[in-house]
């Protein structure tokens, strides 16, 4: 182990490192295998010898975050330890690079996979053979290509967009059309400043009627010159609030015409004298498979989340272990990680962290096979229902994961207090850079409806009690949903039988079968006073589906962590991934859903809810002394990490006073400095 991963420089660390209940090397293999890990340290010694990806702290220019963004992405196209090859090898890498590369400059991977590569997926997804050329420019550089379906207008609601496409029989083009500004294609990756060329979206329109949301290629700009064609306005969207290497953008069209092929045509097709052709006759699942390339983005997104999240805890426990504040009468001063308030503040964080990791390396895995077995023509015999799970589990994982790791990175800027705040501490560029994560791809709370509106499909079959079974199993346990409903109690008497799994996943299943029929009875009582589907479901989402989709994914993501655990066989990694397991799904119980435990009657009286709370902080004390290690099994090197408060030797005073000493304003007179003189003069003569 020790040639494959180097130990850490002694230092304040240590204390807690000699604590820990496991080998923190033996995890990490465990959770990445050796193979993986050899790809890291391939990776990682790319980076650190490549200036292009050198760190520092210091606020760069608006045109120097773009300039440093495109030549990270570019590497991403052009290094071959990134290449696309390596990552299918073993679909393990794609989640590595993701993670290693999301921690270094999130906004330059992001450039890459949400600009460039949705561009080549979407046209692999949904074009034939005739856009092949497309897809190996881009590979070869040629091109750099952006993905186009929101607008100014509308963005979760792609059915209401309004960019046109009419084909014209005499010339035999497609003729894009905005009808104003609202319907101009906005934030798409890329488009801003470089992208030559572009997946649009359009409604389709033959012989004057509409056929709905289409797919096209789109020229946008000269490759050679980058100068936009006539007929378009382009143009870059400004300054955000984090990820400023993108260049998101905006593109306006008038009368343009693009040729007849440039459909993406395996879904539908238009010929050359206007007919239309298609092999899915029902609209509804034409649009959807036309969507069905965004399942890509929302499943990369949650591991981003993660990424993010894990570096600010990352940051945060380690300089928890070695701040001291207080302490008891006369003696020293303790850590902060000694504190229960701070323990619960940040270790229920980091469970869930470790949750959703397992979760995500599981449903890439998913996702990845499935999209490779579709492109090469080996489908599966539940191909569609497969499609269907990734598409409900993928609209809530993606909120989960965001909405988690958005509370992990504020909790750890806080936790470490003022120095947190330090631009050097890396905190806040997380914090910027995360929030996007909770809007692009599908905004959060639309998102979900998409998973309570698979599951409702769901309760006439539970009624039925016939068999419910799916390619993942993500909603197998339904089948025995009635019976869930009527014989399942809270029975646990002490802590030990609160924390068991069987305990937690019983009261999981519980929660998800009662949500289930909660939503499913609120609805039809809504339909039944008289309101509409659409209205009706609007007013069933509060207290009611919302849950039911965060109960159902916090379920799931305990049943794929029970899995890994399964396979653990060293005792001291298999007791640590379970606390952290019984930890999450107690801690989530009771932030989430503990009113609904008592609503259903599941628990009656306080003594559940003591047990729930007093468990997780004997699991937070468990996992204390284990928190810097369970860091450092899974954390990037200190070149990417990049932070004065989390380096992996601990030396935090040390590194505070360099950054502090080394900042251009340190010792330096403002040069306005005789105004400040000449003020206090004139107040004094005023005086």
């Amino acid at each position: 182990m020790s040639n494959l991963i180097s130990d850490f420089k002694p230092g304040p660390l240590d204390e807690y490192r000699k604590r820990a209940s496991f080998h923190w090397k033996k995890l990490k293999i465990f959770l990445e295998t050796e193979e993986i890990i050899k790809y890291q340290n391939e990776v990682y010694e790319v980076l650190q010898s490549d200036p292009d990806y050198s760190t520092n702290n210091s606020s760069r220019t608006f045109d120097d975050e773009r300039y440093l963004a495109f030549k990270q992405a570019l590497a991403l196209k052009t290094l071959k330890i990134f290449s696309l090859e390596r990552q299918l090898s073993d679909l393990k890498r794609n989640n590595t690079i993701t993670r290693i590369m999301v921690s270094l400059n999130p906004a330059s991977f992001i450039k890459s996979t949400v600009g460039d590569k949705l561009f080549t997926s979407s046209i692999m997804n949904m074009g034939t053979s005739r856009h092949s050329k497309y897809i190996d420019d881009s590979n070869n550089g040629k091109i750099f290509g952006c993905y186009c379906l929101t607008e100014i207008g509308h963005g979760s609601n792609a059915r209401g967009m309004r960019t046109t496409a009419t084909y014209d029989k005499q010339k035999k083009v497609f003729i894009l059309n905005s009808p104003d500004f609202e319907a101009a294609k906005c934030w798409a990756g890329g488009l801003g400043q470089i992208a030559s060329y572009g997946t649009v979206y359009a409604q389709l329109i033959l012989d004057g009627k509409n056929l709905g949301l289409h797919a096209f290629v789109v020229p946008i700009r000269n490759p050679n010159t980058l100068l936009p064609y006539p007929g378009l306005v382009v143009g870059d969207m400004g300054e955000k609030l984090g990820l400023n290497g993108i260049d998101n953008g905006f593109l306006k069209f008038d009368n343009y015409e693009i040729p007849r092929e440039n459909i993406l045509n395996r879904i539908a097709d238009v010929s050359e004298d206007g007919r239309y052709v298609t092999s899915i006759k029902d609209p509804n699942k034409r649009y959807g498979a036309a969507l069905g390339s965004l399942s890509a983005g929302r499943v990369n997104i949650a591991c981003i989340c993660e990424t993010l999240g894990l570096k600010a805890l990352t940051i945060a426990l380690r300089y928890a272990a070695v701040r001291k504040q207080f302490g008891p009468e006369g003696e020293s001063e303790i850590p902060i990680l000694e504190y229960q308030s701070h323990c619960l503040r940040l270790i229920p964080y980091l469970a869930a962290a470790y949750v959703l990791r397992n979760f995500n390396d599981y449903l890439s895995e998913q996702f990845f096979e499935f999209m490779i077995e579709t492109m090469t023509g080996n489908v599966r015999p539940d191909a569609p229902e497969m499609g269907i799970e990734i598409h409900g589990v993928s609209s809530s994982s993606k909120p989960m994961a965001g909405w988690l790791m958005r509370d992990a990175i504020q909790e750890s800027r806080e936790t470490c207090a003022g120095h947190g705040y330090l631009k050097a501490s890396g905190i806040g560029d997380i914090r910027n850079d995360h929030d996007a994560n909770l809007t692009y791809e599908g905004e959060n709370h639309v998102l979900v409806q998409q998973t309570s509106n698979w599951l409702l499909k769901l309760w006439p079959l539970v009624l039925q009690q016939k068999s419910i079974s799916s390619p993942m199993k993500s909603t197998d346990f339904l089948t025995n949903g009635l019976n869930i409903l009527k014989n399942s109690k809270f029975s646990a008497r002490n802590i030990d039988e609160t924390c068991q799994p069987d305990t937690i996943i019983s009261t999981y299943q519980w929660l998800v079968c009662y949500l289930l029929k909660s939503t499913a009875n609120k609805l039809d009582d809504e339909i039944k006073s008289g309101k509409d589907l659409f209205t009706a479901k609007n007013d069933t989402q509060v207290f009611y589906a919302k849950n039911l989709s965060i109960a159902f994914i916090q379920h799931f993501f305990l049943q794929r962590m029970l899995v890994t655990i399964s396979k653990a066989e060293d005792p001291a990694i298999k007791n640590v991934l379970t606390k952290l397991f019984s930890l999450f799904g107690l801690w989530a119980l009771e932030k989430y859903h503990l009113p609904t435990l008592y609503k259903g009657e599941f628990v009656v009286g306080p003594m559940a809810s003591s047990l729930i709370q007093d468990s997780i902080l004997k699991l937070c004390l468990d996992l204390k002394n284990d928190a810097v290690a369970l860091i450092d099994a899974i954390a990037v090197p200190d070149f990417i990490l990049n932070s004065i408060l989390g380096s992996s030797d601990g030396m935090v005073y040390k590194r505070l006073q360099d950054s502090m000493y080394r900042n251009q304003y340190c010792m330096n007179r403002p040069p306005w400095w005789r105004e400040v003189v000449n003020w206090k003069n004139n107040i004094t003569n005023k005086l």
